[in-house]
């Protein structure tokens, strides 16, 4: 089976790569290319091996590069590159700079040493190994996947190490693995796996690394003016008088509880005769390209626009009255508030059973009307989170209402 693994230093991208401008994840100086190389390495070798040579970076389509600081030197003295093959635990492939996208084959692997890994102690990985390094200057989440093409008789695994041990595995997985890690080395390890009769599956693979900065997921602690008629006790939700002395329902945030899966609402790129979409999936498609494309986050989009008729709405119309941005509507989130926020304020949304969270835009959309959910998100939110209809989901206002929408990495 051959696999696509991708790594993300937190997406959130998902995911977005930030720049050293920004504070995004950057990497020490022995992320850096060589000026020379040093362990003479063989520039037809590197070619027929897959990795790009390590003055030359990415290759050109692993998108805007990340730039590397420059920090102390790392204490250990480098080991001999000469008397080590490129791609082993002794010299393995630096990765100069993020994002990354390297193509390899494991039947051209330098070495074949690990067979077990102390965080899959029951998998073979018999076959031979490729050994990558990452040099974090400050702590960053991971992601990899790697591509999956049923009944090709290629099946490799990554492995994240936190030095050249297998017993020193903290995640390994077969299509995607998400890591939050400290500041220093990472080897990554793509391994070929066998089965139970000994055999072993190698063949090409491709590798990308990216990289975001953990984000400040402070929220506030206040509470809100709903719209609902009562509370439900199901709720941390409260009666009382409002700015005008009229009684009220109020809710506390930040609020945990159930989360509707919204529809999609139409966005300034989508174009009707009419303005608007002539049913629920008139240009839905053509709908989900744009936000993938806007958003960078891939997935199976199924939901329909949002129904015409609430309110006198036409199908995909928010109570926002007016198209979305693109990228605002892929990441929108709403709840039954009285007054409305302002368009584009953030908010987070976490799942509190695996601390995955998104900076979502509220204000664009009213609802749901059911005193038993506190909200609504939209199923890319969803997706990202690892959640369905009406699961369990907190939202709060963001502090910093500066942060980049999408998938964000919270400190613990």
């Amino acid at each position: 089976m051959r696999r696509m693994l991708t790594l993300l230093l937190a997406l959130p991208g998902c995911s977005t790569v930030l720049d050293e401008a920004d504070g995004g994840v950057v990497l020490t100086d022995a992320g850096r290319p060589p000026v020379a190389d040093p362990g003479g390495q063989d520039a037809d070798f590197m070619e027929d091996f897959g990795a790009p040579a390590q003055d030359a970076g990415p290759s050109p389509d692993a998108g805007a590069e990340l730039d590397a600081a420059v920090v102390d030197e790392p204490d250990a003295a480098a080991p001999d590159a000469g008397a080590c093959a490129l791609g082993t635990a002794c010299r393995p492939v630096v990765i100069p700079a993020l994002p990354y996208v390297d193509e390899g084959d494991t039947r051209d692997a330098p070495a074949a040493d690990w067979d077990r890994y102390a965080c899959a102690p029951d998998t073979d990985e018999g076959g031979g190994e490729v050994v990558y390094a990452l040099d974090l200057a400050a702590p960053a989440t991971i992601r990899v996947e790697v591509d999956d093409a049923p009944g090709d008789g290629v099946d490799v695994d990554v492995h994240l190490l936190t030095r050249a041990d297998p017993a020193a595995c903290v995640a390994r997985d077969n299509q995607a693995v998400e890591r939050a890690l400290p500041a220093g080395r990472t080897l990554i390890v793509v391994d070929t796996w066998v089965n139970g009769a000994g055999e072993a599956f190698p063949g090409p693979y491709r590798l990308a690394v990216s990289a975001r900065a953990m984000g400040d997921c402070a929220v506030r602690a206040e509470a809100i003016r709903m719209a609902w008629g009562a509370c439900d006790p199901s709720l941390d939700c409260f009666e009382g008088p409002d700015a005008n002395g009229q009684n009220a329902r109020f809710l506390r945030l930040p609020a945990t509880g159930p989360v509707v899966k919204e529809a999609h609402l139409v966005t300034v790129e989508d174009a009707f005769p009419g303005g608007w979409p002539a049913s629920s999936r008139d240009g839905i498609a053509a709908h989900y390209a744009r936000s993938e494309a806007a958003s960078g986050y891939a997935m199976d989009r199924r939901e329909p626009w949002a129904p015409e008729g609430e309110g006198g709405s036409q199908w995909g119309q928010s109570a926002y009255s007016r198209p979305l941005p693109v990228l605002d509507e892929a990441w929108y989130v709403n709840m039954f508030w009285s007054p409305r926020p302002a368009a584009g304020t953030r908010m987070i949304v976490t799942n509190p059973a695996n601390g995955r969270a998104v900076v979502a835009a509220a204000g664009y959309e009213t609802g749901p009307g059911s005193n038993t959910a506190i909200g609504g998100v939209s199923e890319e939110i969803h997706d990202y989170l690892g959640t369905e209809h009406r699961d369990a989901l907190q939202l709060g206002f963001a502090v910093d209402q500066d942060l980049p929408l999408g998938p964000v990495d919270c400190p613990p």
